[in-house]
């Protein structure tokens, strides 16, 4: 068997192994994504005090990319704050931070939605799992067809949905009684991820935990 012929038969080889291998692993996937994105979605749902800071946390970014352009920047939502890390100023950070709430305040509600946010692509995940396994059901086979209907159906419908549950289910615009109460920041160490940024045009890295609080815990507190 010459050279061509192995190549060839390589190459059949892989087509109907991933022919065969792709459809299976998206419906295992789909199936585990079905049935634990609800669970996750519902946790954040029903805590108020992380609604409102994520809120705060996608306000921040949305304030600084509105005066910096893009940033490196990523967030993450807790109970007692939020933490930004990334290439940055600390003090344009904890500006934007003030600046976010105030305008969270004054009812800018569009501040609470980042595109770039997790739940975006955790609702097109589940969008994926959801439209896979009703085609699965509906249709009774597998096929690599389906799996590309589906691609093309989640990265359609995704980042609306992943818009509309940051709205209504992940964040809480509601944050008349919320302060920030607390701000720190320190260098952070990102390895390798340092040398594909320009730190005279992105800053340094850096990881900043916001806290907050709201009149009620302050006065407690206090």
């Amino acid at each position: 068997m010459g050279l061509v012929s192995l190549l060839l038969l390589a190459l059949f080889i892989f087509v109907l192994g991933n022919l065969l291998f792709i459809p299976v692993w998206v419906a295992a996937w789909s199936l585990a994504a079905a049935l634990t994105a609800p669970a996750q979605f519902l946790a954040v749902a029903t805590n108020k005090r992380l609604r409102r800071n994520h809120a705060l946390e996608h306000a921040t970014i949305n304030v600084l990319e509105e005066r910096f352009g893009p940033h490196r920047l990523a967030g993450l939502a807790r109970e007692d704050g939020f933490i930004i890390k990334g290439w940055g100023d600390p003090k344009a950070i904890r500006l934007a931070a003030e600046e976010g709430l105030a305008r969270l305040k004054r009812g800018e509600k569009d501040l609470a939605v980042h595109d770039r946010c997790g739940t975006s692509w955790a609702s097109a995940n589940f969008v994926t799992a959801v439209v896979f396994l009703v085609l699965l059901f509906g249709l009774g086979r597998f096929s690599l067809a389906n799996v590309i209907l589906v691609m093309l159906l989640a990265n359609l419908g995704g980042p609306v949905l992943g818009r509309l549950f940051q709205r209504y289910v992940t964040t809480s615009t509601d944050v008349e009684d919320l302060f920030i109460t607390g701000f720190e920041c320190q260098a952070a160490h990102l390895g390798w991820g340092r040398l594909l940024v320009n730190p005279a045009l992105a800053g340094i890295p850096v990881v900043c935990h916001i806290r907050t609080a709201t009149l009620l815990f302050y006065e407690d507190a206090a």
